[in-house]
């Protein structure tokens, strides 16, 4: 393919689960064994990603979901993201640019608890009590850090000095270093949480003692907060978004997700070939197709409204995809739409159980570590979702109590006739849309299997100033063809963040029926199923 493919994909016939952790990884597919379906594995899943990889998500962060009901034969989507608490406002602010990256004012409202509750409630067949005891048990007594989370575990650190609360630092920092390779961690702290909200659920987190040590952490430090406002935290069951892209239907979720970036760069491209393209061509209408993506999303998503979501929806008709592909042309458009802010680390892990429902999850606390707040002694790390509002007042993604910012994290779910073919994500902030975008065209476009599409190396455009970093697996020449187009690339390592992709075979061109799963190189994921 043009690239070393870093290993084969994985075909089992019944069911998989998938993410960046082989011990998430086993947990699920545990569940999976035992009789459980996809929504519970992929709860017991995000309980405990949030103990092994504390950098990127947590009971303090975000969720949202795709899932595929097999019996009802429908994709639901669910918003899990918390809002801004009473004490936000652009008032606070002054007269800062941009909201800080760390501290009390960075936070909104955890919504991920909301989410994975209202998600195994609607459609689990597993207590949370059970899903959660492998989540417990390495929180209390340890688990082997992987190598790739020690390296941005290390990597941190010097983010952290002069931030992070000294709590924060005691419990992630102990010694003042990260934990090397293989060492073994443990959160005591939240693990009592983790077993309080497995017996007590969603009342666990947003009532009583959890609730009041995140309230009086964010109220102390400046931002005022009341446990009422915690206990009104509910997610939301939306409607998903979709565009049609090579005879597959693409789905995303609706503001305030950015998933609409995501999904009008794959319209535009639609119109063109890009399999006959040669690679910086099709490199060049790929970071074009997501600048102008991006802009749109800058401009119009934050905490939805019925005129914003008819701006998306009218963005996303064959019309609006037509306008946005005709501004493209062979030299790179100076959209000047740089913005700081939704950066950041994520999470994604998907299931597929053999009955046939799917779950397609992200779940974050935003930038790396988020905040570095520890709400209490819970061992809950605080979101910094807040720093992704904008403080421009009368915007769209304005700050504002109850509001939520313009979200990051996006899913993804593609059908073909109706039915899901693929389940995918790509994490790290606004490598989100990008990772998507790349990795379907290399699949769909370009022939490849779930995981040489991962495999191949990526682009990313960079939205503090537009720059665009190339992995070093692309040939020089590439490299060159995209300077004289007018694009300003950068020379620094390239985080392109990592992916899972499950692809349904169902038994066409003498292939399966069976699942074909491909997992990121970037981290340390594995896929396993039977």
């Amino acid at each position: 393919m043009g690239f070393l493919d870093q290993r084969s994909p994985v075909f089992t016939r019944d069911c998989v689960a998938s993410s960046s952790s082989p011990l998430v990884t086993q947990v699920g597919l545990s569940v999976l064994r035992d009789g459980g379906n996809a929504f519970d594995a992929a709860v017991a899943m995000a309980g405990l990603m949030a103990v092994v990889e504390p950098m990127f998500n947590g009971l303090g962060g975000d969720t949202m979901i795709l899932a595929w009901s097999e019996a009802e034969q429908r994709v639901y989507g669910l918003n899990g993201s918390g809002p801004a608490p009473s004490g936000a406002s652009l008032e606070r602010m002054g007269t800062a640019p941009f909201i800080p990256d760390h501290g009390a004012q960075a936070v909104t409202l955890p919504g991920a608890i909301s989410g994975w509750t209202a998600l195994l409630d609607r459609f689990g067949s597993r207590s949370l009590e059970q899903l959660w005891q492998p989540a417990i048990r390495y929180a209390r007594e340890g688990y082997p850090v992987g190598e790739s989370i020690a390296g941005c575990w290390q990597g941190g650190g010097p983010m952290m000095q002069g931030s992070a609360s000294a709590d924060f630092l005691a419990t992630l920092y102990p010694g003042g270093r990260a934990p090397k390779p293989g060492e073994l961690r443990s959160f005591p702290q939240l693990a009592d949480t983790l077993e309080r909200v497995a017996i007590e659920g969603r009342d666990g987190f947003y009532t009583g003692a959890v609730a009041e040590a995140i309230t009086q952490t964010l109220s102390d430090l400046g931002v005022p907060t009341r446990c009422d406002e915690l206990a009104a935290v509910q997610p939301q069951w939306v409607e998903p978004l979709s565009v049609p892209y090579r005879g597959y239907e693409v789905l995303g979720l609706p503001p305030n997700s950015q998933g609409v970036v995501a999904l009008q760069a794959l319209g535009i491209v639609d119109g063109f070939n890009l399999a006959a393209m040669d690679p910086a061509e099709r490199l060049h209408h790929e970071i074009e197709a997501l600048r102008i993506a991006f802009a749109f999303a800058i401009d119009h998503v934050g905490e939805p409204t019925e005129a914003m979501l008819n701006q998306v929806r009218q963005a996303l008709l064959p019309e609006g995809l037509a306008e946005a592909r005709n501004r493209i042309n062979p030299k790179a458009l100076p959209l000047g739409r740089a913005v700081g802010g939704c950066s950041g680390d994520t999470t994604y892990l998907c299931t597929v159980d053999s009955d046939g429902n799917m779950v397609s999850l992200m779940t974050s606390i935003y930038g790396l570590f988020g905040s570095a707040l520890m709400a209490g002694d819970t061992g809950v790390i605080l979101n910094n979702r807040a720093s992704a509002f904008c403080t421009q007042a009368g915007h769209p993604n304005a700050v504002a109590p109850g509001r939520r910012p313009r979200h990051s994290i996006l899913p993804g779910l593609v059908l073909r006739h109706g039915q899901p073919e693929f389940l995918l994500g790509c994490v790290g902030g606004n490598n989100h849309p990008q990772g998507q975008l790349q990795s379907l065209v290399n699949v769909l476009d370009l022939g490849m299997n779930p995981q040489q599409a991962l495999d191949a190396p990526r682009f990313r455009v960079l939205m503090t100033n537009d720059v665009v970093l190339l992995e070093d697996a692309f040939p020089e020449s590439v490299r060159q063809d995209l300077e004289a187009r007018g694009h300003q690339l950068g020379q620094d390592f390239a985080w392109t963040g990592a992916a899972q992709m499950v692809r349904v075979h169902r038994g066409e061109n003498g292939i399966g029926p069976c699942l074909e799963s491909g997992v990121d190189h970037r981290l340390d994921g594995v896929a396993l199923g039977w």
